[in-house]
């Protein structure tokens, strides 16, 4: 596993794991994690993933849909169930209306198009902190997400 670096603004930076193997979306995700005070721990299998988040309490988990191994829905399923009970974003060259169905079905929170858009991103790890903040998941208290 691989962790990006957060940007040094004195307080604790917040734990994002990344299911996201190689490539651009890595190098835009540790982009947005240097920038936005969010410190990306990134994995190469659910079963690292999934770890990860329970270690690090991570309120925001990405998953792309191709993971060698396990299909996307069981993942999304596994990586949900990590406590605190982690806003599971999936990552996909498809996303349309039945995929976000499905995984908010699964127990994930979002879909995000490949290859990733900083703003897009950006966006969705946002909401979903917020969303993780004032729900029952976010039973722990974070940093602030600075954008």
């Amino acid at each position: 596993m691989h962790a990006g670096k957060a940007a040094s603004h004195g307080s604790p930076a917040v734990p994002v794991v990344a299911l996201i193997r190689e490539g651009h979306d890595r190098e835009l995700l540790e982009g947005i994690g240097t920038r936005d005070h969010l410190d990306i721990h990134f994995a190469d299998t659910c079963d690292e993933a999934w770890n990860a988040a329970n270690r690090l309490k991570s309120p925001v988990v990405l998953c792309e849909r191709d993971v060698p191994g396990i299909e996307w829905g069981d993942a999304v399923r596994i990586l949900a169930s990590a406590v605190p009970h982690p806003c599971v974003i999936l990552t996909s060259r498809v996303v349309d209306d039945y995929l976000w169905k499905e995984i908010v079905a699964r127990g994930g929170y979002d879909v995000l198009a490949t290859p990733l858009r900083d703003v897009d991103a950006t966006r969705s790890i946002k909401l979903a902190l917020s969303y993780w903040k004032n729900t029952s998941r976010g039973n722990a208290r974070l940093p602030a997400f600075r954008k």
